[in-house]
């Protein structure tokens, strides 16, 4: 536990940070970037590529904001925007970066409107998670402003437009196939209510770039953030730790030339990239998530250690690299490779609950089109049936032989928990997978669900 006599990282206790970088660029300018949910990843990933365009005299402040909660703005405001990236690796020392590129945090649908207004912010970043982007989209009423991202951002540029302001480029950051396209979808569905000529407007004139990103940065707990207090002899309530790892692929448009100084790739097609990281990084992540629920682990890295498990997922990533078809410069196999190396840090902590949670809003990108890509031909899918079976059991609570599932957290909880009370495996795996997956895919996931309540986790030793 960190001392009681310990200061707080801020501007004027900044010199006194026993870190391995800290900012020394101006901080004074107006920012050019609002990012939409300031959390742990957006702190881990965009803000330090920020850091480092800044430290090259680029210009990348960042202002930051929240649409509901203040949690990120009660951290970083008493540092004056400053935080710690601290970077941990098996058998190395961690290293401490206080990054400084946030130079505001707000909350609330109005800090969002006028952030996106503000004439000098060109680029607009978003991590907003999956879920962000179902949010009903809200038409604004006179007495206050929507409370949606897709609407705030559709009604900024309606107020930019009047204003003669240049719309400025906005770059999803969250792990969607086509998030770019994505985002530009509900902005237009959210800009119909606002006023009929303004999705037109946004159609010709904004421009909403796919990227692919990738570090891991689990959410730090109190230890962790003792940790790095400890280490950098001030107490940070913002501190994120992550792996060395991190890469951002983006579609090239305009604007967007600066960010190539910092390791950015700019690519004319994000659409392979999107495969390779969805189904080689995310769905493994995911599939290891459930084993290791049912095999009784409680973080990813212990689970990635099970002999057992590992084969289950080594064999579902054979099984994507034999349907899918990658272009051979993306490397797919030692891409793979790599990711289930990085499953293994134990520094990052992250728990197969919390990698598990929402398993409705990730698995149709992460799985679902592998399913259907190895149905088309004719190939066996049996271990992805299991793995979604894994997840409907413990988001509905089904009882499993010997092991007591967590309960996750999930949109569909609800009504996957009232269908299990029927007790109709078969009707429970169409509640979860709806139209999402074809008739032969929901079939073969009851009858894992049936198999999982007699034989627990004896079906991930299944030969395949």
């Amino acid at each position: 536990m960190t001392g009681g006599k310990q200061q707080r990282l801020r501007a004027n206790t900044l010199a006194r940070a026993h870190a391995d970088t800290v900012p020394q660029y101006d901080r004074s300018a107006m920012p050019g970037i609002a990012h939409l949910g300031f959390g742990a990843f957006a702190r881990a990933h965009l803000a330090v590529y920020a850091d480092e365009l800044l430290r090259l005299g680029r210009p990348a402040l960042i202002r930051g904001i929240s649409i509901r909660s203040r949690r990120a703005e009660d951290q970083l405001n008493p540092q004056d925007g400053l935080f710690t990236v601290a970077t941990r690796e098996p058998g190395q020392d961690m290293s401490l970066h206080v990054v400084g590129a946030l130079v505001s945090m707000e909350t609330g649908p109005a800090a969002a409107l006028d952030a996106l207004t503000e004439p000098a912010i060109n680029l607009v970043t978003l991590t907003i998670t999956e879920k962000g982007y179902e949010a009903a989209v809200d038409p604004p009423t006179p007495s206050e402003p929507p409370t949606s991202a897709p609407a705030v951002i559709a009604l900024s540029l309606a107020q930019r437009r009047r204003a003669g302001l240049a719309p400025p480029v906005f770059a999803s950051l969250d792990n969607l196939m086509q998030n770019g396209t994505m985002l530009r979808t509900r902005v237009l569905e959210a800009a119909v209510t606002i006023d009929p000529s303004l999705a037109p407007w946004i159609a010709h004139n904004v421009v909403f770039p796919s990227s692919v990103v990738d570090r891991m940065v689990p959410a730090p707990t109190e230890h962790d953030l003792d940790d790095i207090a400890d280490r950098l002899g001030l107490i940070d309530r913002a501190a994120v730790g992550a792996e060395q790892h991190r890469s951002w692929i983006i579609q090239s448009v305009g604007g967007l030339a600066p960010l190539a100084d910092v390791g950015v790739e700019l690519v004319e097609d994000v659409a392979p990239f999107e495969r390779r990281k969805l189904w080689l990084l995310n769905g493994p992540h995911s599939a290891t998530a459930y084993g290791g629920l049912l095999a009784g682990h409680d973080t990813i890295a212990a689970a990635v250690t099970d002999p057992v498990l590992a084969r289950f997922v080594r064999g579902l990533v054979d099984d994507t690299l034999e349907a899918a078809a990658f272009p051979a410069g993306l490397q797919a196999a030692k891409f793979a490779d790599g990711a289930l190396r990085r499953f293994a840090n134990p520094a990052l902590g992250h728990t197969c609950a919390q990698v598990g949670a929402d398993g409705s809003t990730k698995l149709p990108q992460r799985l679902l089109p592998v399913v259907a890509a190895r149905k088309k031909r004719a190939l066996d899918t049996t271990g992805f049936a299991v793995v979604a079976a894994i997840w409907i059991a413990a988001t509905a609570g089904i009882a499993v032989r010997g092991v007591d599932l967590p309960q996750l957290e999930d949109p569909v909880s609800g009504a996957l928990r009232a269908a299990s009370r029927r007790n109709a495996l078969q009707e429970l795996s169409h509640v979860a997978l709806g139209s999402l997956a074809g008739n032969e895919f929901t079939a073969e996931v009851a009858s894992a669900l049936q198999r999982l309540t007699t034989e627990g986790p004896a079906l991930l030793q299944e030969e395949r």
